[in-house]
């Protein structure tokens, strides 16, 4: 989790295709004045490997620059992780998302 205290401004970011949001937090004690520092995986990163191709991972990448896509990266692909409209739809309460910024160019490292 992250700070999310009243006023201040955070950045959660959502995957490598859909960007991050630029986001205010509101100082929710419920929430204990904190807010998810990232969009969540919804599989293990040996089952994302197993369930996705490298041109299925190009396919959802296109229009961002990137020379990242490959099967060394392949468990970091936007599909392994939760919707930027479920993380919006969630997060209500604990931050007001001012913005969603999206990605033109992506960099991640492999393995080696």
């Amino acid at each position: 989790a992250v700070s999310a205290q009243k006023g201040e401004k955070l950045l959660i970011p959502i995957n490598m295709r859909d960007g991050s949001l630029i986001c205010t937090g509101k100082g929710n004690p419920d929430w204990n004045c904190s807010a998810p520092h990232g969009a969540g995986r919804i599989m293990s990163r040996s089952q994302a490997k197993q369930s996705f191709t490298v041109s299925e991972f190009k396919k959802q990448m296109q229009g961002i620059y990137t020379t990242s896509v490959s099967a060394q990266t392949l468990d970091e692909c936007p599909m392994v992780y939760k919707s930027v409209e479920d993380i919006v739809g969630n997060i209500g309460d604990t931050v007001e998302v001012n913005e969603i910024i999206k990605p033109i160019y992506n960099f991640k490292a492999g393995e080696e």
